[in-house]
């Protein structure tokens, strides 16, 4: 999943339901953790 269509979820989610502060912050998560993937992907490319 690429940060685009993980934004683009939490904006469905958001105008059907709302958001709390949990979501937002697994959203944040979320976000972080596909940061970290693709920080570790170019580091290997690179290796």
């Amino acid at each position: 999943m690429t940060e685009k269509k993980l934004y683009d979820r939490l904006m469905l989610y958001k105008s059907k339901h709302g958001v709390t502060q949990e979501i937002k912050q697994n959203y944040l998560w979320a976000l972080e953790t596909l940061q970290k993937k693709n920080l570790l992907k170019e580091i290997n490319k690179t290796s």
